[in-house]
């Protein structure tokens, strides 16, 4: 029984999730930009940026044209505009995790600052949302969200996004309806040992 205890338990648990940074570094040459749009997603250890409009970017540090700088944080980074909503996701479909990120000012923005949400859809079926108002610098946001299926950025004005820690599920959870043939099946072994041995 205790056999058919831990394997029940071991059909639930999720593969330990790997860390990982998208720090967007080296992906612009020096002084550079590269932009992205809905038809090409930006793609990092396994992590996609999609946007919904033309205007996202990836900025190199030293980039200055257009007055394109992101307030108070100095090393590569992700800008996008208001007219876009930027989704975050695994590539492979698994859930994962958001520990932490840096949001911000993009100085392109026509306001000296912003108001950023950031909604995130579990695999439970529930949601979660963080909305940050008058931002005006890097801002450090600590999260702690787990088993996302996706997370979904809105902004008021120009945006920068940065450091963004994320942990990537190596294995899918079982769906409920595969949860409830698991446990039925289990209880049935169950009663067949307990009958067998009595």
């Amino acid at each position: 029984m205790k056999s058919l205890v831990v394997l029940l338990v071991s059909l639930f648990t999720v593969v330990t999730a790997n860390a990982t940074l998208i720090d967007f570094e080296g992906v612009a040459t020096t002084g550079g930009r590269v932009d992205y749009a809905t038809s090409t997603p930006y793609t990092e250890d396994g992590f996609v940026l999609t946007s919904t409009h033309q205007h996202a970017v990836i900025v190199d540090a030293d980039y200055s044209t257009y007055n394109f700088n992101f307030v108070g944080n100095d090393s590569d980074w992700f800008g996008f505009s208001e007219y876009n909503t930027v989704t975050l996701t695994a590539d492979s479909g698994s859930t994962f995790d958001l520990s932490d990120l840096i949001l911000g000012l993009n100085t392109y923005a026509t306001s000296s600052t912003i108001d950023i949400m950031i909604t995130g859809n579990l695999f439970s079926g529930g949601t979660l949302v963080t909305s940050l108002t008058n931002i005006s610098t890097a801002t450090f946001v600590d999260l702690g969200w787990t088993g996302l299926t996706e997370v979904v950025f809105t902004t008021s004005d120009d945006v920068g996004l940065d450091n963004l820690n994320v942990f990537a599920t190596a294995a899918a959870e079982v769906s409920a309806p595969g949860a409830f043939a698991i446990i039925a099946l289990g209880l049935v072994m169950i009663g067949f040992r307990k009958a067998k041995n009595s």
